[in-house]
């Protein structure tokens, strides 16, 4: 390597255009060692000398690259809120699936893409206590005696599961080190919910308070107090508005590069396969709160004993939820397959003009 270099340079005095080509050469020289150390990120180690000389072919993190991919991921999602009734926790999980196009431009990433997300939040819900008073029980044909009827709902989860249309665009950078290639991205994120429903599942208990007769009844079905009861509802989709998340993501990459291969050393196509895989979070910029009218706890006084009879609705699409904000948060994992689109290899010595 160093006698071809004090070649060029003995005849860079004959000729200035090889001078020029051989700084090239240097530069390309100092680049292709810096990447050797890191791993296979040239071209295949044992011709990767030659094939720097016999053309000075840039690599694939030089220059401009067009690739097309998919990428999949998966995290930990929940609604966050400050709603005193509603909980963060337990929350749920998501998953999603996009195709993506990539344009690189030396080590800076612009990134768009396409997909869906499918995310299931479970919200727990405080236990809730309902009065009635001024009740007469007519069980036993006894009118005159009044009572107090309490409902108690307790060890309650709202469930909302969903897919959202998504259109992500990042912007970021490489970050080469010892270790490797690392890469960080960082933008926004497009939601729009299309499909989904609800589910709650809750415990009820009926009471009777009786002032002037024998104090709490209770587990008493010819009464109507019944102890336990276990309640399922299922309901429509969350009208959750269009959303905007902020994006941020940090990984590694590793690439298998295709290079010449032609004995000629002469100008051929080239492409690459990177494979990344990275830690990302995302938090809502803006308030998705449902603008619906739905009731939390209904029970109808025609059947006021009836469970089966009572509704309740997820708590995010009822009025109380309005006075504050709801947002969409993920942290998880995602993964991602990068296809680089063919591309003529340059050839520094042979024409400098396209450099």
């Amino acid at each position: 390597m160093r006698r071809l270099q004090y070649t060029i340079l003995i005849l860079s005095f004959l000729c200035p255009q090889l001078l020029w080509a051989q700084r090239r050469f240097m530069a390309a020289e100092q680049w292709e060692y810096r990447l050797d150390r890191l791993g296979e990120f040239t071209y295949r180690n044992v011709e990767n000398k030659v094939d720097i000389f016999w053309g000075l072919h840039k690599s694939q993190y030089v220059g401009s690259h067009h690739l097309f991919g998919f990428s999949a991921e998966g995290s930990y999602s929940s609604f966050v809120t400050p709603m005193p009734s509603g909980s963060f926790n337990p929350g749920g999980g998501a998953g999603g699936f996009h195709f993506l196009y990539e344009y690189q431009y030396s080590g800076i990433l612009f990134q768009l893409g396409i997909g869906a997300t499918y995310q299931r939040v479970n919200t727990r819900v405080a236990d809730t206590t309902i009065y009635h008073y001024d009740m007469h029980d007519t069980w036993s044909g006894v009118n005159d005696v009044p009572f107090t009827l309490r409902h108690d709902f307790y060890d309650r989860r709202d469930m909302a599961q969903q897919i959202h249309a998504q259109l992500p665009l990042y912007a970021g950078h490489y970050i080469i080190g010892s270790y490797g290639v690392g890469y960080w991205l960082a933008g926004v994120k497009f939601n729009y919910t299309f499909w989904g429903n609800t589910r709650q599942t809750l415990t009820g208990t009926t009471l009777g308070l009786y002032e002037k007769y024998l104090g709490i009844w209770h587990e008493m079905d010819n009464h109507g107090f019944r102890k336990d009861v276990p309640i399922e509802r299922t309901g429509k989709k969350l009208e959750l508005k269009m959303d905007v998340l902020a994006h941020g993501e940090i990984g590694y990459e590793y690439t298998t590069y295709h290079g010449p291969h032609n004995y000629r050393r002469t100008a051929m196509s080239s492409s690459d396969i990177r494979f990344r895989f990275a830690a990302f979070a995302e938090f809502g910029i803006l308030n998705i709160c449902p603008q619906t009218n739905n009731v939390l706890y209904d029970t109808p006084m025609e059947s006021i004993y009836d469970f089966p009879t009572y509704r309740m609705d997820h708590i995010f699409s009822t009025p109380d939820v309005k006075a504050f904000w709801i947002r969409n948060m993920y942290a998880g994992i995602r993964l991602t397959v990068l296809f680089g689109l063919p591309g003529d290899e340059h050839c520094i010595l042979c024409n400098p003009s396209r450099h």
